[in-house]
């Protein structure tokens, strides 16, 4: 084996799918010329990726030389820590979307994910950087390919990301620490070449097309081009907004009865006007639900993110929640994913609510916090948890993520 690696990660879900975080499909070719291929099974159950108890400084093939890792997830950045602590003659470089930098105007690699509270390994090297400018070759310039891990099943389900950019044109979201990425490393695609479609695999295929939130440009250009067949169906975040749904439906139009299998994720985050006012979210509860309502008669799925752990909730917040369920028909929504707020560094959220006190912290990196409330405020998210959880029987929504609610209770 020669002594550079380009490690990527992969694991199982519980429902049985395997999730590829295929960071260098985009440069396999230039990646191949320096080094070998290594895949890397992970923890893949987000509750355990703070718990340090469940790392282990996992084997290499070599012990000098350089690795290369691409950090999907903040449990990859955390394994390359331990590398880079086990293997001291080891160059470890980690990139990918845990190594974003944020722009400060300051010399040197600046984090958007998490601070870095204690001095990193000398022999640990975080890069905001692409793999292309890196190596210093143009973006996009290489042949995508992805090759499966070979403990994958040859019929089973597989999960994989094609890059359309790497960045958020929106960017407004309080929460979201997306919104501090440094324009100095956005890249795009500007002629996809659906090169994943000519994947060898007899599995079924989840394509993840790959960017912080489809543009109306985007869901016009790519939407008619996506293959049609059994075996690949396609998932992305959009925002529920007018100019989104105008593009979808003109690019729908042109497809007649071919439409491709798609999942759409949406964050909902919170289902009233005022809240969306405050969360910066640029459109109202009308416009998210004709985009809703046109995805149903489309026959795309749709994946809402409602988020609670809020410090300003109103009475009249919870009936407006209680009215957009009340209104979404028949199935409009497939899967309703709850999450408790968690305060991501950087964030206005981080710097404006409770919790601090509580951050959670792997080796040197302290990865933020999920909020506490006041009672009072418990009292209305809950209450709205309730909400959404009967309506979610009503309606026969999936509801998925109910027990995060207790990540906001103290102790």
């Amino acid at each position: 084996m020669k002594q550079t690696l380009f490690i990527q990660f992969y694991g199982q879900t519980g429902s049985g799918w395997f999730d590829l975080c295929n960071g260098f499909s985009d440069t396999w070719d230039l990646c191949a010329g320096k080094g070998d291929f290594l895949w890397i099974p992970l923890e893949l159950n987000p509750d355990r990726w703070y718990d340090e108890t469940a790392y282990q400084p996992l084997p290499l093939p070599i012990e000098k030389g350089t690795i290369y890792v691409s950090a999907s997830y903040v449990n990859h950045l955390y394994q390359a820590y331990l590398w880079a602590l086990t293997y001291p003659e080891l160059q470890v470089i980690v990139g990918g979307p845990v190594a974003s930098e944020r722009h400060t105007g300051k010399p040197g690699w600046q984090s958007v994910h998490f601070k870095v509270e204690n001095p990193l390994p000398k022999n640990l090297i975080l890069t905001g950087q692409s793999v292309e400018r890196f190596f210093g070759v143009p973006e996009f310039s290489g042949q995508w390919r992805l090759e499966l891990p070979p403990q994958i099943p040859d019929e089973g389900r597989i999960y994989y990301s094609y890059t359309l950019e790497n960045q958020c044109y929106w960017k407004k979201c309080p929460f979201c620490s997306i919104a501090q990425h440094s324009a100095d490393h956005f890249r795009k695609r500007t002629n996809p070449d659906l090169a994943f479609t000519g994947l060898d695999y007899h599995g079924h295929k989840i394509v993840r097309l790959n960017t912080g939130s489809m543009t109306p440009e985007h869901i016009r250009k790519l939407l008619p081009m996506l293959p049609v067949t059994s075996d690949m169906e396609y998932r992305f975040f959009m925002r529920a907004a007018a100019a989104e749904t105008r593009a979808m439906k003109e690019a729908v139009a042109t497809m007649g009865d071919n439409l491709p299998d798609c999942t759409l994720g949406f964050g909902i985050e919170f289902p009233s006007d005022r809240m969306w006012q405050y969360l910066n979210k640029g459109t109202r509860m009308t416009d998210v639900l004709k985009t809703l309502e046109f995805c149903t008669e489309t026959g795309f799925k749709v994946n809402a993110n409602v988020i609670l752990g809020w410090n300003n909730l109103t009475e009249q917040d919870i009936r407006d929640l209680e009215g957009f369920m009340q209104r979404l028909s028949g199935k409009t929504v497939t899967t309703l994913q709850l999450r408790w707020l968690f305060a991501h560094p950087y964030t206005l959220i981080y710097d404006t609510y409770d919790g601090v006190e509580n951050s959670i912290r792997l080796g040197p990196f302290n990865c933020g916090f999920h909020v506490t409330v006041p009672p009072d405020q418990m009292e209305l998210n809950l209450a709205a948890a309730q909400v959404i959880k009967e309506q979610c029987r009503k309606k026969e929504i999936q509801l998925q993520g109910y027990k995060n609610l207790n990540k906001g209770q103290p102790g």
